[in-house]
């Protein structure tokens, strides 16, 4: 059986890098501490003795020095007198009795009991010298003021030798205490040695420790971070399985925790988002050939109302045909609209009620089968927003989604509320629904990615996307619990101020049209016959001279034998051998005026360029308003080729 790690190693590896950092500052300022109070215990008293027993020597030494070079200078001057002889001067001898009797200072006195033993007696002889000097030079004074001056001129040759003793005296006196100063030197100077070496043995240990600190520190810190780094780094490139060891229970240790379900977290949602793009891909792969007989169906079905013979049964019926039929094209138009409506932000304005009412249609089939109510008051004299209509209807459409999954964990009655207005501060919507509400731990973080309250049926992505689409957009969404229990979202939106914004295709003025198409030459490019004829049929009716071709080589080989004199083109995108991209781009090298009027048909907005409402062919660009999505209407077809036919040059 393997071993189970000891105790300390447990302990040590349970350590949380802030104890470990104080622990290891705590070592650190040990160590100093204690190589600071060895100096202090061994050098400090060494210091303060010598100070204590050298400043009292040098203050006695100096007052005594002081008094012997006064004394001195006071028997030059007696010395003058004397040999100067009657009659004398008074006055000079007053002043030098004054000197030679001052009393001395008693500073000498305190400072002869700090002096040390050893030059206390040397002192005090030198002392007692200048002292019997000064007695015997104020016995010269007295000698002269009575004028016995052959007596003071003996006396004072005494008071030179006793000069020359005073000065001996000091000079042993000095002798001494250089002796001890030098002696007390070298017991400081082999203490300071002796605090030296100890400082290099301390020195020697720190070098050992700081490696062995630093190795622990890395193997503590260096592993577990290298081993982030390289997780990141797979990350980065794309590997979402990395997975970081977890060596110990500290900071980074639930760091790499937390790193780990994040990529756990990521590989889910990528496995996700994957599944989601391959739906996203089919639907478009799909919509054509849905659209394809939708649009068949709503042709046939405008054809035969046109019967005047029609019974009014029937009629009622193809009716009912045709408005199912466009039901559903419109619910496929959305569906694909929405699921292709990524991309860059663009500067747009958008119709808040209308975007609002696409996103509606998009969720409405839940609402009968989960017993919903759906009470949208929404103010038709909302100025235009700031915003990608796309991107918006995103926005809606997720909120929709969590309001329709909230309440369908509550009996009936389900409701959903949708409000709007406008004040002070910009235009304002509000949806509330009567469900569980969001529970108040993640209110707070309910816009962070990966936070979701469905379980594994959420992303967690979907409002943060939307916060980040509002903000793009200088709007901001909030969430709140509302009043009667639920959830409330409160989303606020820039009012378009700039009136070049404001305009848009639809708001421009159309331009005069024919009022048929009597003569018109159209040529109609489509694989399904089921769709070709109805549309043929229709525009011969509206007084077209129509021609039909079942793909892009048939349309060029037609072109060819009447020499381009067609007034306009109706093209699928997508068809056999050669589709309406490739059409387009041989008309460009063949019959560039002719490629200026061609107007497609498509089931499928993947040909739009993302961001640009364009569609590119090569070198090519298609503008949106040249390509109709399936199912469209027969009147709208009309009136797109009306439009092309009064806009583009004549035919060659």
């Amino acid at each position: 059986m393997p071993k189970s790690p000891r105790p300390a190693r447990r302990r040590w590896r349970a350590l949380s890098i802030r104890t470990l950092f104080l622990l290891l500052v705590g070592m650190v300022g040990l160590y100093v501490l204690g190589v600071s109070i060895f100096l202090a215990v061994r050098m400090h008293p060494g210091a303060v003795l010598l100070r204590r027993d050298t400043e009292p020597v040098v203050e006695l030494f100096g007052m005594l020095n002081g008094r012997s070079q006064r004394l001195e200078a006071q028997v030059r001057d007696l010395q003058g007198l004397v040999t100067l002889g009657p009659p004398g001067y008074p006055a000079q001898l007053n002043r030098l009795r004054d000197q030679l009797s001052e009393a001395p200072d008693e500073r000498s006195t305190r400072a002869y009991t700090a002096v040390p033993e050893a030059m206390r007696t040397a002192m005090a002889t030198a002392d007692e010298a200048i002292a019997r000097l000064e007695t015997a030079a104020l016995e010269v004074v007295s000698l002269l003021e009575l004028g016995r001056y052959e007596a003071a001129q003996a006396r004072m040759m005494s008071v030179n030798a006793l000069v020359g003793e005073m000065n001996r005296h000091l000079a042993e006196a000095e002798r001494r205490g250089l002796s001890d100063l030098v002696r007390r030197e070298d017991e400081l100077s082999r203490a300071t040695g002796q605090a030296l070496r100890a400082v290099v043995i301390w020195l020697v240990v720190g070098l050992f420790f700081l490696p062995t600190v630093l190795l622990l520190a890395y193997r503590r810190l260096g592993a577990p971070l290298r081993d982030l780094e390289e997780g990141l780094t797979q990350v980065a490139e794309g590997d979402l399985h990395a997975q970081v060891p977890i060596r110990h229970a500290d900071e980074i240790g639930r760091l790499a925790e937390h790193f780990n379900h994040m990529t756990s977290v990521l590989r889910e949602r990528a496995e996700e988002q994957g599944r989601f793009a391959a739906a996203g891909e089919l639907i478009a792969g799909v919509a054509h050939e849905v659209n394809n007989p939708l649009m068949a169906i709503s042709a046939i079905t405008q054809q035969r109302l046109e019967d005047n013979d029609l019974r009014a049964d029937d009629r009622q019926d193809l009716t009912q045909i045709l408005r199912q039929s466009r039901r559903a094209g419109k619910l496929l138009s959305g569906l694909l609209r929405f699921a292709r409506s990524g991309g860059e932000p663009r500067a747009e304005t958008a119709n808040l009620g209308k975007v609002l009412r696409e996103a509606i249609d998009l969720v409405s089939y839940q609402f009968g089968v989960a017993e919903i109510t759906l009470d949208a008051r929404i103010d038709p004299k909302l100025p235009r927003v700031m915003g990608d209509p796309a991107r918006l209807e995103q926005v809606f459409v997720n909120l929709l989604s969590n309001a329709i999954h909230a309440v369908r964990q509550v009996t009936p009655p389900r409701l959903i509320t949708i409000e709007s207005g406008q004040d002070t501060d910009g235009v304002w919507l509000e949806l509330t629904d009567n469900g569980p509400g969001i529970p108040t731990a993640v209110r707070r973080r309910i816009f962070r990615p990966f936070v979701t309250t469905k379980g594994r049926q959420g992303t967690g992505l979907g409002l943060y996307i939307s916060r980040q689409i509002l903000r793009d957009a200088g709007g901001e969404i909030e969430a709140d619990a509302a009043p009667e229990g639920g959830a409330r979202f409160k989303l606020r939106l820039r009012p378009a101020e700039d009136a070049d914004l404001l305009v848009t295709p639809s708001d421009q003025t159309r331009p005069v049209l024919p009022a048929t198409l009597d003569g018109v030459r159209i040529l109609v490019v489509d694989d399904e016959a089921a769709l070709r004829r109805p549309i043929a049929r229709f525009l011969t009716r509206r007084g077209a001279v129509v021609e039909e071709a079942g793909d892009g080589v048939e349309a060029l080989e037609r072109i060819a034998a009447t020499e381009g004199r067609f007034d306009v083109l109706l093209a699928d995108l997508r068809m056999p051998r050669m589709d309406g991209v490739a059409l387009h781009a041989e008309l460009r090298k063949s019959h560039p005026v002719l490629a200026d009027r061609v107007v497609f048909l498509s089931g499928d907005l993947s040909h739009l360029t993302s961001g640009s409402n364009s569609m590119r062919a090569g070198e090519n660009t298609i503008p949106a308003d040249r390509i109709l999505l399936k199912p469209v209407s027969l009147e709208e077809v009309e009136t797109r080729l009306l439009q092309v036919v009064q806009q583009a040059p004549a035919a060659d």
